[in-house]
């Protein structure tokens, strides 16, 4: 262990630094051993103590504790009258403590020292003032042992040693909510490793013995019976984190712990890139918890369904208490509502504790508006956080205002958070939420179970000879606007893109999404599949319209229509009705890709596609919630080129064919028939003799 890998300031002021997390934490999980002198015993006390320490415990470290005890007036007197000896006094005193702790939270991290105690990884003394002997019961709090000292060793010499003192104390309050400062003393440091020394002997003194104004005693074998009632057999049966519940005993899963954690570790900034279906909603929801109540949360979105889908289920359901503003073009009152409660906190921040944590939900485009972010203007950033869902989008133009709000916390949440050819937007996002700091992939929440198995069908459909034509000379114009822009940009460390490259680019996508042929493929599927229910994912009005047809000459009549034509309400009804199994089949052109909850779902038929990585996980997270047990089917049309190119046509079709190997990549690995899907490819492509390209 090597304490000089943390970054520490001289000194820490908690008005301006967050003392737990960006010293006590990382500090204790960097060391060997812990002592401390602290001020008075509490279970709360206990608990803050061990934030932190799973780290001290990973790393086979130990821990020496010397508390103080404050009696109550009738401790005193019985003693005073003999009817008491001192640790029984305090012996009950500690007790009383334990055995009235009821949070979850409490209870946790009590029980990770109670572990240290059971396996001798924590020895606990109690210094006990000897003027509270000898004063009378009236005069009780006039002595108490006071010391506020500790001492941090990444090993068994001064110099990989710190010591911190000053006025926090070893509680809850001390730690979280009272302004508290201390001073930091490197043991490395010339002139700083005298204090460190100092330290070390003012705690000896103590631990042996040796004060002259307080007796120190080991702590009653009462209380340290106590604690190792309280001990789990194993340490891997500690959850140091808090326990944050959805209805009833359900509680987060691993991986959202770890996300959690990374997050915390990062300086409470980052993205989270997991999976559509994976529970990162909840893993945010939670992170955020672990602010005060004084702290707003703003949850920023791209769209109203989405915005809908958190203010009304998600943080509802989450924290039933929760007061929540929702801020779009379709809730108005916001202007009035925002501006009258932030008026209220501006003029009293440090005092503001409500009882009920405040939920800002918001349009990305209604977050980045004037009035929006005016509302916000004198609001300290440490009492405000951001969740910010797919957050890919808040890195356009417009929306990177939104990256202007003040908050001290932020978190990013995407399955694929990276913009496609927009590597400015991208580093904006970085800037502002940080890096991604924790992944779980679609695989992996596959094996844990929390996302249903699926099995991967390509079929093929062929580009007309017109449709080839159009694919290469756009493939040519690309490939000459992107020499001009790299010409133009050389000196700068990333390639922007320029309009007329967006539109070419969006231009050469829509022809293998229209391409004619996917008609006769979707009507071959839908010959051979009897799945339902049933997504077919469409491009646009006109492709739905043809996929009608099918559906009519297979008297097919029972389907439902979702496109970004029709107002929330409309919107919002069809997925009631295909929730119910009024119909099975769901006709949807895009707006089902991202955020929103769909009904359980067992397989889909992706008719447009693009190479968009973002599009088809989101559309491949849409089958795959729900299902325990099952096996959903993910039908997939795949465009190749015409059976009758030339030598002189092989350089679009290798750009045609390995964009959508982009795709058929990424839907295959994760499928339970990978290899099946890898020989069917290779197959098809072996009649263009691109075989090669197959070893995706």
């Amino acid at each position: 262990m090597n304490l000089q890998d943390i970054r520490l300031k001289p000194a820490y002021d908690s008005d301006e630094d967050d003392i737990l997390n960006d010293f006590y934490i990382p500090a204790l999980s960097n060391s060997l051993s812990y002592w401390r002198l602290a001020g008075f015993f509490s279970s709360s006390a206990l608990a803050v103590a061990a934030r932190g320490i799973l780290g001290l415990i990973k790393n086979g470290g130990t821990m020496k504790l010397v508390v103080g005890a404050k009696l109550r007036k009738a401790d005193v007197e019985a003693i005073e009258k003999g009817m008491k000896n001192r640790e029984q006094a305090i012996a009950e005193m500690m007790i009383r403590d334990l055995d009235s702790i009821e949070a979850e939270f409490v209870k946790d991290h009590v029980k990770a020292l109670a572990w240290m105690v059971a396996n001798n990884k924590l020895e606990i003394k109690v210094a006990v003032p000897l003027n509270t002997y000898a004063k009378t019961a009236e005069d009780i709090n006039e002595g108490i042992y006071h010391q506020k000292v500790g001492i941090l060793s990444g090993g068994n010499n001064t110099s990989n040693s710190i010591s911190f003192s000053g006025s926090v104390n070893e509680s809850e309050t001390g730690w979280l909510r009272s302004i508290e400062e201390f001073k930091v003393f490197r043991g490395w440091v010339p002139g700083e490793d005298t204090y460190v020394k100092s330290d070390i002997e003012k705690f000896e003194k103590y631990w042996n013995g040796l004060a002259k104004r307080a007796i120190v005693i080991d702590i009653p074998t009462a209380v340290r019976d106590k604690l190792i009632e309280l001990a789990p057999e194993r340490v891997d049966e500690l959850h140091l984190e808090r326990h944050y519940r959805i209805s009833g005993d359900k509680k987060l899963w691993p991986h959202q712990v770890e996300a959690i954690q990374a997050w915390v570790k990062n300086g409470f900034k980052g993205i989270l890139a997991m999976a559509t279906g994976s529970g990162k909603t909840l893993a945010a929801l939670s992170a955020c918890a672990l602010a005060p109540s004084s702290v707003i949360t703003i949850i920023l979105v791209p769209t109203e369904p989405i915005l809908d889908q958190w203010a009304r289920k998600e943080i509802s359901k989450f924290d039933p208490s929760g007061r929540v503003i929702i801020c779009s073009g379709s809730h108005p009152e916001w202007k009035t509502l925002l501006p009258l409660e932030l008026g209220l906190i501006r003029k009293a921040w440090r005092d503001y504790s409500p009882t009920n944590r405040l939920y800002v939900t918001a349009i990305m485009n209604t977050a980045a508006s004037e009035k929006f972010l005016l509302a916000w203007k004198g609001i300290p950033a440490e009492n405000v956080q951001i969740i910010c869902d797919e957050v890919h989008h808040v890195g356009a133009p417009f929306f990177q205002n939104c990256m202007t709000l003040p908050s001290s916390r932020r978190i990013g949440l995407s399955a694929t958070p990276e913009r496609n050819w927009d590597p400015i937007g991208t580093r904006r996002i970085i800037e502002y939420f940080g890096p991604t700091i924790y992944e779980y992939g679609i695989k992996s929440a596959i094996q844990d179970g929390h996302l249903c198995h699926y099995k991967y069908y390509p079929y093929f459909a062929f580009l007309n000879k017109q449709e080839f034509e159009e694919f290469q000379k756009l493939s040519d114009e690309i490939e000459k606007e992107i020499a001009r822009i790299s010409t133009k940009e050389q000196e700068k460390d990333s390639l922007a893109i320029t309009r007329k490259l967006e539109r070419l680019l969006e231009d050469r996508a829509r022809i293998k999404k229209k391409a004619k042929d996917k008609i006769r493929v979707f009507r071959e599927i839908l010959s051979r599949t009897d799945i339902r229910p049933l997504i077919v994912f469409c491009e646009d009005h006109e492709q739905l319209n043809e996929i009608k047809s099918v559906l009519k000459e297979k008297g097919v009549s029972n389907y439902l229509i979702y496109t970004s034509r029709m107002t929330d309400w409309q919107r919002k009804h069809v997925l009631d009705d295909f929730r119910k199994r009024e119909a099975d089949i769901l006709l949807a052109i895009r707006c089902l890709d991202e955020g929103l909850d769909v009904p359980e779902c067992e397989g889909c038929i992706i008719v447009a596609s693009s190479s968009s990585t973002r599009e088809f996980i989101q559309r491949r997270g849409r089958i795959l919630r729900g299902l325990k047990g099952k096996s959903a089917i993910l039908n997939d049309i795949i465009v190749v080129p015409c059976e009758s190119i030339g030598q002189e046509d092989m350089k679009a079709a290798k750009t045609l064919v390995r964009q959508e190997l982009e795709r058929v990549k990424e839907l295959a690995e994760a499928s339970d028939n990978e290899w099946e899907t890898r020989n069917i490819i290779r197959k098809e492509l072996a009649k263009y003799g691109l075989e090669f390209l197959a070893d995706i």
